[in-house]
C-alpha cells in the first residue's frame, strides 16, 4: 500500500479544483450543478468498463506501492477519484468560460449540413483508423482503444448538437478542452517519470524523427486521451446548453406561459433535441443586437444580467435594450423637435403593443417590411425603435413604468427647447425635480425589473410586493444619482445640467459655470454632493435586496453594487474623474470583484 497516487492528486488536481471552485463558488446555479453532476455521471459511468479492460488486459498498470489497493473493477480508487476530478475541472471550466453567453442567440438556422457532414466523417474516419489498429495489435493496440472508445461518443455529440457547436464563441469551447489537456498531459508526464502508473511497453506507439525514438503516447494518460476526454466533456455540456437555448428560444417565440411540471419541462427538452423546431432568424438577430447593445452601453447591467437564469435573464436583456434604443435616439437627435418625435413614435408603438390586436412581433413584422428596403438614416433607427419595443416582454411587464419612462425622456428636452437667442433653461431647480426625474428615467425600470422577477419567482411568503416596489423606487434614485455624478462633463458637452440649481446658487454658483468648466472644484464639489444623495439613499433600502427571491438575490445584489462601485471609484478619483467627456469605465477585474462578493 502506498500514498504516491494520493500525492499526486494533492499536487495536481485537488489544488486546481480547490481553486476553480473558490473562484466560481458564488457564481453556482442550480443549472450549473446539474451539468456537472450529469456529465459526471455519464463520463464515470462510461470509463470504467473501459478503463477495467485495460487493466485487465494489462494495458496499463499501477505499482502495488502507489496505491491504496483499494479497487473498483480492478480500477484503484484513486483512478476513479482521477475521472470524477477531470471531469469536474473540465466543467467547470467550462461553465466559467460560457457564463457571460446568452445561450439562444447562438442558435443558427442557416448552418450549411456540409459542415455537420463534413465533421461526421472525419470523426468517422477516424473511428475506422481506430479498428484498424486494434484489429492490428502490438503497438498499435492503445491507440486504437482510445479511438474506438472515444470517438462513438463524440460523433453522436456531434452530429446532435454541430451547428450549436460551431457558433459558440471559441473561448466558451476550445478553452475548456485545451487548458486541462495541456496540464493534465504535464502532471501525467511526471507522475509517469516517479513510477505512479505505467503502461505497458508492447503496446505503445513509438516513431522515429532524425533518428531519435519518440514514444507518441508516452503514458496511459496522454495528450490524446486526454483531448477526446475532455472533448466528450464540454460537447456533453455544449449539448446540456443547446436544450436549455431552445427553452428559452421557445419562451421568446410563445411570449412565455406557466412554467411546466418538472416531467412535462424534461419531455419538452427531449422533443427539442430530437425534433428541433426551425429557427427565425429574425428572432435570433433581435437578441444579438439586443445583447451587443448592452454590452456596449452599459457593462454594469451587462454583468448583472449574466447572472440571472434562463427566460428571466433574456427578458431583462430584451427591457434594458429598449432603454438604451431610446435614449440614445433622444441623446443623439439633431434638435428637440427629432427627440420629441422619437419620443412620440416609442408611445405610438407601446399603444399599438398593448392594443389588444397586436400580438408578439406584429410591429415589428410590419415595420421590417416597410422600412427594410431604405437605406436612410430615420428608416433605420424607425425600426431600431420598433425591433426593441417588439421585443419587449409585455405580459410580464406593467405599462405604467413605461410611459413614466418616457415622460422623463421628455424633461430631457427641456434643456433644448429654449430658442438661441434666449438664455437656455435648466429644468431641474431643485432636489424634489431631480427626485421626480430620477423617478422616472431610473426608478421606473427598477419597477419593471421587479415585474419580472414577481412573474418568475412569485412567492407571496417571500416578501411584500408593495414594500419591495417602494424599496425599487428608491434604488433607482440612487442609481440615477451616480449617473449623473459620473456624467456631468458628458452632459455639460449637450448643453445639460442635472445638478439641482437650488445646490449651485448655494454654492455661489449658476448651471453655466458648470457648463463651461465641468472639470472644475465647484463641480467636483456637486459631484460628491450628488454621491452622498446616492449613498443615503442606498442605505436607507440596502436590506430590502435580502427579501428578494433566493434565486435573484444575488444577481440583484450585483447589479446595484456594480453601479454603487462607480460611487466609490468617482470618490477615489476626485479630481480625476471628470477630466474629459469619455464614459467612465471599471475594468474588468474591479467588475469580477465586485461581483464575487456580492454574490456571496
Amino acid at each position: 500500500m502506498g500514498f504516491q497516487y494520493l500525492l499526486f492528486h494533492g499536487t495536481y488536481t485537488v489544488p486546481v479544483a480547490t481553486v476553480l471552485t473558490v473562484f466560481y463558488y458564488p457564481f453556482f446555479t442550480a443549472r450549473d450543478i446539474g451539468k456537472i453532476v450529469l456529465i459526471n455521471i455519464l463520463a464515470v459511468t462510461c470509463t470504467i468498463p473501459w478503463d477495467s479492460y485495460l487493466i485487465r488486459h494489462h494495458i496499463w498498470s499501477y505499482p502495488a506501492d502507489a496505491t491504496l489497493n483499494c479497487t473498483l473493477f480492478a480500477i484503484p480508487a484513486e483512478e476513479v477519484a482521477f475521472f470524477v476530478l477531470q471531469t469536474y475541472i473540465t466543467a467547470l471550466l467550462y461553465c466559467i468560460c460560457s457564463k457571460p453567453l446568452v445561450q439562444p442567440m447562438y442558435l443558427r438556422s442557416d448552418s450549411p449540413r456540409w459542415t455537420r457532414d463534413l465533421g461526421g466523417g472525419l470523426i468517422s474516419a477516424m473511428f475506422v483508423v481506430g479498428l484498424a489498429c486494434f484489429v492490428t495489435g502490438g503497438r498499435s493496440t492503445y491507440l486504437g482503444l482510445i479511438l474506438i472508445w472515444a470517438l462513438p461518443v463524440v460523433l453522436l455529440q456531434w452530429m446532435l448538437v454541430a451547428p450549436f457547436i460551431i457558433s459558440v464563441p471559441w473561448t466558451a469551447t476550445a478553452l475548456p478542452i485545451a487548458l486541462p489537456t495541456v496540464y493534465l498531459w504535464i502532471a501525467d508526464r511526471n507522475a509517469m517519470a516517479a513510477g505512479v502508473w505505467s503502461i505497458e511497453a508492447a503496446t505503445q506507439l513509438n516513431c522515429h524523427l532524425l533518428g531519435l525514438e519518440i514514444d507518441i503516447l508516452t503514458s496511459n494518460r496522454e495528450m490524446l486521451f486526454f483531448l477526446l476526454i475532455n472533448v466528450m466533456i464540454v460537447f456533453g455540456l455544449v449539448g446540456f446548453d443547446y436544450a436549455c437555448a431552445m427553452a428559452e428560444y421557445n419562451n421568446i417565440c410563445t411570449g412565455g406561459g406557466p412554467r411546466p411540471s418538472p416531467q412535462d419541462a424534461f419531455k419538452d427538452t427531449l422533443r427539442t433535441v430530437t425534433h428541433p423546431p426551425r429557427i427565425e432568424e429574425r428572432v435570433v438577430t433581435d437578441l444579438q443586437q439586443a445583447v451587443a447593445r448592452l454590452h456596449a452601453k452599459s457593462q454594469s447591467m451587462f454583468l448583472g444580467s449574466a447572472l440571472f437564469q434562463g427566460p428571466l435573464r433574456v427578458d431583462l436583456i430584451y427591457l434594458y435594450s429598449f432603454c438604451r434604443v431610446i435614449d440614445d435616439l433622444i441623446d443623439e437627435a439633431h434638435d428637440a423637435n427629432e427627440a420629441r418625435y422619437w419620443i412620440e413614435e416609442c408611445r405610438r408603438c407601446l399603444d399599438a403593443r398593448t392594443s389588444e390586436k397586436a400580438g408578439p412581433h406584429a410591429v415589428d413584422a410590419s415595420e421590417r417590411s416597410n422600412s427594410s428596403s431604405s437605406c436612410s438614416d430615420s428608416s433605420r433607427k424607425k425600426v431600431l425603435l420598433h425591433g426593441a419595443v417588439d421585443a419587449l416582454p409585455l405580459a410580464r411587464l406593467r405599462v405604467r413604468p413605461l410611459y413614466d419612462l418616457l415622460t422623463g425622456f421628455e424633461m430631457d428636452l427641456a434643456f433644448t427647447t429654449s430658442p438661441a437667442d434666449k438664455p437656455p433653461v435648466f429644468p431641474i431647480t431643485t432636489e424634489h425635480e431631480l427626485d421626480h426625474y430620477a423617478t422616472c428615467v431610473a426608478s421606473t425600470v427598477a419597477e419593471l425589473v421587479l415585474d419580472l422577477v414577481h412573474h418568475y419567482h412569485h412567492d407571496p411568503q417571500t416578501y411584500d410586493r408593495t414594500a419591495m416596489a417602494h424599496a425599487g423606487r428608491e434604488m433607482g434614485k440612487a442609481l440615477q444619482c451616480v449617473n449623473i455624478a459620473r456624467d456631468i462633463h458628458r452632459d455639460a458637452t449637450i448643453g445639460r445640467v442635472y445638478i439641482p440649481t437650488e445646490w449651485l446658487v448655494e454654492a455661489g454658483l449658476t448651471p453655466r459655470d458648470i457648463l463651461e468648466v465641468p472639470s472644475s472644484p465647484a463641480a467636483y464639489a456637486m459631484q460628491a454632493k450628488l454621491l452622498a444623495k446616492a449613498e443615503g439613499l442606498y442605505a436607507g433600502v440596502r436590506a430590502a435586496i435580502e427579501d428578494l427571491p433566493g434565486a435573484v438575490r444575488g444577481p440583484v445584489r450585483t447589479t446595484v453594487e456594480s453601479y454603487m462601485e462607480i460611487a466609490r471609484y468617482l470618490r477615489e478619483k476626485r479630481g480625476e474623474s471628470l477630466e474629459g467627456p469619455q464614459k467612465l469605465r471599471l475594468s474588468l477585474g474591479r467588475r469580477v470583484r465586485v461581483a464575487w462578493r456580492a454574490m456571496l
